[in-house]
């Protein structure tokens, strides 16, 4: 069995068969299974972040879970950091699982797409929901971040595909801007 990253609001914790030691994992950030921060700090809606490779190809899916706003930001930068600092060859961030998008979560992406640049990975952000993709619109980073609105679309963008360098158009998501 593969490895496996736990992400949480306090670690980041790599699973290796049979064995388990914390602390940032090397490799491409392996494919994995999430531990939900509220079941790990009681009550406290805490962010969690299922990392899972995709293919062959080292491309990285990074979906998020919960709020991403000014408490919680650290945890998933984190979280994105780790896996670009693996030898992840592209990452795309599935924000349908996030409840609030604020400020914040625009800057961490904004960071991550940043640093994909620097380590020379594809980059690409998911954002299905009107929650998550308006705040990006109004803040004109859709192009900068990739932005799509399916994860199939995301991949098919940090493969290579059709649209890779081009963002979204006004009627592509003209549905979030009400």
């Amino acid at each position: 069995m593969g490895d496996r990253v736990f992400v949480t609001a306090d670690t980041v914790t790599l699973a290796v068969s049979g064995g388990r030691r914390t602390g940032k994992g090397g490799g491409r950030c392996p494919g994995s299974k999430s531990v939900r921060g509220s079941d790990v700090h009681g009550d406290v809606d805490q962010p969690s972040v299922t990392v899972e490779d995709v293919g062959n190809d080292g491309v990285v899916v990074a979906a998020v879970h919960g709020d991403l706003d000014v408490d919680t930001f650290r945890q998933v930068r984190e979280a994105l950091f780790t896996c670009l600092n693996g030898r992840a060859s592209a990452l795309v961030v599935d924000l349908g699982d996030v409840g609030f998008f604020g400020s914040m979560g625009i800057a961490v992406l904004v960071e991550a797409r940043q640093r994909a640049d620097v380590v020379g990975a594809g980059f690409s952000v998911v954002a299905g929901r009107r929650t998550v993709a308006r705040p990006i619109r109004l803040t004109d980073t859709g192009d900068l971040l990739r932005l799509r609105r399916t994860r199939e679309e995301a991949l098919t963008v940090v493969r290579g595909g059709s649209g890779h360098d081009e963002g979204p158009g006004d009627a592509e998501f003209s549905w979030w801007s009400s």
